[in-house]
């Protein structure tokens, strides 16, 4: 007695087994799924690039930078600052903002943001000009003096700190021999010639 309907029971012999028709499909479903994305995967073309990798020797701290990341980088000749969106990485060049080509070479220091530094600034800076502007007009309102000495004592040290807090806000890691940046070539398309073949 063969029984295959939804939630019904398929009788072989001695034994009973029980099963669903909709977990046969969605297994059905899954494998055909699988197949397309093995499918996707094996005939999509393999997108590598190039990869500005800076490290610190002897440790595991690195930051990697791909085309589309902001980087902000001080050169060595003149001591310029550059700053933007790398467009471009090649193996002994960099672009940025479609305009400016610096050389790996020139490179004397690599300036990373501190997001929580900055954040902590402009907090400080709002919460200074904030409290400033909410004791004036609880004043004005209460008829008292208008500006309270101790509010523009607080007010200003908050002020103050938040612009103490901005030559923090870039972490500077020079490059030298706590810092080397390199350029790491992912792409498959070149032959790489191994110290074995020659």
């Amino acid at each position: 007695m063969l029984f295959r309907g939804r939630g019904e029971r398929v009788a072989s012999g001695r034994f009973l087994y029980y099963f669903h028709v909709d977990y046969l499909d969605l297994m059905r479903t899954g494998k055909k799924i699988l197949v397309l994305l093995l499918l996707a995967l094996l005939f999509s073309p393999a997108d590598a690039q190039r990869i500005l990798l800076l490290e610190k020797p002897g440790t595991f701290r690195n930051y990697k930078y791909f085309p589309g990341d902001e980087i902000v980088v001080r050169t060595a000749p003149a001591g310029m600052k550059h700053g933007g969106t790398i467009n471009g990485i090649t193996d002994t060049s960099i672009l940025i903002n479609y305009d400016e080509e610096i050389l790996i070479e020139d490179i004397e220091k690599v300036l990373r943001h501190r997001w929580a530094l900055g954040l902590t600034s402009k907090a400080t800076r709002i919460a200074g000009a904030g409290y400033f502007a909410l004791d004036v007009v609880n004043n004005a309102i209460n008829h008292e003096l208008v500006v309270d000495k101790n509010t523009v004592m607080i007010s200003a040290g908050l002020v103050a700190f938040s612009y103490a807090l901005v030559p923090l806000h870039y972490k500077k890691m020079n490059i030298g021999e706590k810092w080397r940046i390199k350029v790491l070539n992912m792409s498959m398309d070149e032959e790489v010639v191994t110290p074995f073949l020659r």
